[in-house]
């Protein structure tokens, strides 16, 4: 799985590529987040317009990710999620949880508003993958920061 992240007004937009699914690396989506709500207070829009296959590992991955944005007290939302997925999502009663929007404007504007906030951040764009030659997430987000 790879990932990139841009912040967007109050939001961190993170551009997945690849699979949600148990037999695929995560730890950098984990990572990144973590990185990213340990500062403060931190809305998340996952956008899955290039997540290929989504499995009841990836949802109860997506699941923990929320549980750990809301702690830091801000939003997980998703975007460009695919009718099959969105499907899947409903079968499991979590479409109460998680805000799906199709548009990027909407799901950056859905997040509860932390502008308060957002002037400490500098403008920044992260790039993360499971590909050991990239360095650690962590790492990444501190030289952005």
């Amino acid at each position: 799985m790879r990932v990139r992240a841009e912040r967007v007004d109050s939001a961190w937009v993170l551009h997945l590529q690849g699979r949600l699914t148990v037999d695929e690396d995560t730890r950098q989506l984990h990572e990144m987040v973590r990185a990213m709500t340990h500062f403060d207070k931190c809305n998340v829009v996952l956008d899955f317009g290039n997540v290929g296959q989504l499995d009841c590992s990836g949802i109860g991955q997506l699941v923990q990710l929320s549980n750990q944005v809301r702690g830091s007290g801000g939003a997980l939302t998703l975007l460009n999620v695919e009718h099959r997925q969105k499907r899947l999502l409903q079968l499991l009663g979590l479409l109460a949880v998680f805000r799906v929007f199709d548009r990027r404007q909407e799901a950056i504007t859905g997040c509860p508003n932390v502008a308060a906030w957002a002037w400490r951040l500098p403008p920044a764009r992260l790039e993360a993958s499971t590909d050991a030659a990239r360095p650690s997430v962590d790492r990444v987000f501190a030289q952005a920061i």
